[in-house]
């Protein structure tokens, strides 16, 4: 009986092209669960191939490269929710080029930095988030390519306050977009999310309470509080026709060395440490320089801040500096007032770095 089933879904197939469960279901009037052994008893002896998911789901005849590879094309979404047991970041970015269209015919730079940004948030969650599950959402549009990777773990932002020891989830965030900041020193260098935030479009990680949005088409930094988010969802954006490239990002943030290039030069957004219009203390300096050490460049940007007091220019250009003087600060974007308080402290008045377009 089953090879008698089996011989006239393949005819059907020859037939038509492609069908859905339900379709031999009411074809020989059976169950959907046993239509579905059938189909799946054929896709087991690789004589046909499912193509799309849940109720979009179709199969295919594996000799029907034409038709397959339509079929492939139309699919612009994809869902997973995978087990983080032994789950590896390429194999689920081999699945989205292989089961989906959202990959095919996207321009080389747009599709290396979307590779990046996808490998990169989801080895985070694998490895950091401690989470049973993942989900992962896959999307082209009209204009753009998207990614959301959601876990429901300890939260990116929680994991670096507890694990650095630091006062605050705002402390947290402000370490992370400094780059180089790690909870697992010996596995990971802490530049995935620096990096990845700087060739998106748009970067978003909620977690928990908090959301810190990296626009760079403004290009602005912003951080929210937002309704609980138990773990982390990282969002990801780039439009189809962006011209920015990978190795024109890296540049921005690094420099030859004997061996090669290191990432040495990283920039602050100082209006992220002001909770009112100006920037007074010591302290707030402070934690503006910690682990700030490790770098040969740092880009002060002033953009926003109407002024800053004198100790806190002092402890940033002259006092932070001569523990530190062969690194180099700019400070760009200052106003007069602020500009004045720098240079009183001894500091250097520069341009921005060239914008990542």
């Amino acid at each position: 009986m089953q090879k008698d089933f089996s011989t006239k879904i393949i005819a059907i197939l020859q037939e038509k092209g492609s069908v859905t469960t339900r379709a031999i279901a009411d074809e020989f009037d059976i169950s959907r669960n046993y239509a579905h052994i059938l189909l799946q008893r054929l896709r087991e002896e690789g004589r046909i191939v499912l193509v799309g998911q849940t109720n979009r789901a179709r199969y295919f005849l594996t000799t029907n490269t034409t038709a397959l590879r339509k079929a492939h094309v139309e699919i612009r979404h994809i869902f997973f929710r995978l087990p983080n047991k032994q789950l590896s970041e390429d194999s689920v970015f081999q699945r989205i080029e292989k089961e989906t269209g959202i990959l095919t015919d996207i321009k080389k730079n747009v599709l290396q930095i979307f590779r990046h940004g996808f490998t990169k948030m989801l080895n985070n969650a694998i490895d950091h988030s401690q989470s049973a599950l993942v989900e992962i959402d896959c999307r082209k549009t009209d204009t753009a390519l998207t990614f959301v990777i959601r876990d429901r773990g300890i939260g990116i932002f929680n994991n670096v306050r507890n694990k650095l020891r630091l006062p605050g989830t705002l402390v947290a965030i402000q370490e992370i977009l400094k780059g180089k900041t790690t909870t697992s020193p010996k596995e990971h260098t802490g530049e995935g999310v620096f990096f990845t935030s700087k060739m998106a479009d748009i970067f978003i990680i909620d977690s928990f309470e908090k959301r810190l949005t990296i626009n760079n088409l403004v290009p602005d930094v912003f951080i929210s509080d937002r309704k609980s988010l138990h773990g982390t969802r990282v969002s990801f954006s780039i439009h189809l026709s962006s011209t920015r490239d990978i190795n024109d990002v890296y540049g921005v943030f690094t420099g030859e060395t004997e061996d090669g290039f290191m990432f040495d030069k990283t920039q602050i957004t100082i209006s992220l440490y002001q909770f009112g219009k100006d920037l007074p203390s010591r302290s707030e300096a402070k934690r503006v320089t910690m682990n700030l050490e490790n770098f040969h460049e740092i880009e002060f940007d002033f953009s926003n801040v109407q002024t800053v007091g004198q100790g806190f220019a002092d402890e940033i250009f002259r006092v932070w500096h001569n523990r530190h003087p062969n690194i180099k600060l700019i400070a760009t974007h200052t106003n007069e007032n602020v500009a004045l308080m720098i240079q009183r402290a001894g500091g250097e008045l520069g341009t921005q770095r060239p914008a990542i377009t």
